[in-house]
């Protein structure tokens, strides 16, 4: 299923802050470790921008435009995350010459793998919030259309 259900984009909404601290920790980790420890600067990233997305959808049920926004998102990240995926399986079938390279290549494919999960579920949770929101405030500017056509 492509979507997510209501109570996975609560999930979502209710660990932003966890996730948001953790993105920045593994990020700040990754850079602080020496040239070749590091790992983790894809993902921490990643994490970082999925507690920011779950952070501005935490209305996602009342707030009447956000459906715009989650669209927006997903229309600009759809893209970005396919030739992203497409990078990383290529760079797969390239074998590094060097022994050293190879822990590089691993580490960097690791982490590219990790990080292109936690995109799609950013992507995902875009579309499903896109969908519902803007099915949630449809039909509530339909009610109040019809509330106060009925007053008249």
């Amino acid at each position: 299923m492509i979507l997510f259900s209501e109570i996975q984009i609560d999930r979502f909404v209710d660990y932003r802050r966890r996730v948001f601290v953790g993105g920045i920790a593994l990020v700040a980790i990754a850079i602080a470790l020496p040239l070749g420890w590091g790992m983790g600067g894809f993902t921490g990233f990643m994490l970082f921008s999925l507690g920011a997305y779950s952070c501005a959808f935490r209305n996602w049920r009342t707030e009447p435009g956000l459906w715009m926004l989650a669209g927006l998102l997903t229309v600009i990240m759809t893209p970005c995350w396919a030739y992203f995926e497409y990078v990383h399986w290529r760079s797969i079938f390239h074998f590094p010459a060097a022994k050293n390279q190879v822990w590089n290549a691993f580490r960097l494919s690791t982490d590219a793998l990790i990080s292109l999960v936690v995109f799609e579920k950013i992507v995902r949770l875009s579309l499903t919030v896109a969908i519902q929101n803007w099915k949630r405030t449809r039909i509530a500017a339909g009610e109040k259309a019809y509330e106060v056509a009925s007053k008249k």
